[in-house]
């Protein structure tokens, strides 16, 4: 594999212009100087997921780390995981047996109940 070549501070900051060029090109409109990626991640249906482990939202929620409202939220669709949680829903639909062993043997933590 080739190294690449250390650049010249000069040679970075007109790298750098070019990079900021493109970049208010592509605000005002234009794309045709950049490649824009867009990712779709999608979230479980959070209640089927629950009964199909067969756990309460009690039981489920404790198991991953939230609070019941929380739980609840993403179920009646008023709020929807995000970050780490959405994750972690994602691979337990995927790898349900994987991720509950991997739950069973770490130790309990309560969590509190929020209040609204």
């Amino acid at each position: 594999m080739a190294m690449k070549s250390k650049k010249t501070p000069e040679e970075e900051a007109e790298h750098l212009a070019e990079s900021l060029e493109q970049a208010l090109k592509w605000f005002e409109g234009d794309d045709s100087y950049v490649t824009v990626h867009r990712y779709t991640i999608t979230v479980p249906d959070v209640a089927t997921l629950r009964r199909r482990l067969k756990l309460t939202q009690a039981d489920f929620a404790l198991k991953i780390g939230v609070p019941v409202s929380t739980l609840r939220n993403w179920e009646q669709g008023r709020r929807y995981p995000t970050g780490s949680a959405r994750v972690l829903l994602n691979v337990l639909e995927k790898h349900p047996d994987l991720v509950m062993s991997v739950i069973e043997a770490s130790v309990p933590v309560a969590v509190p109940e929020m209040v609204p």
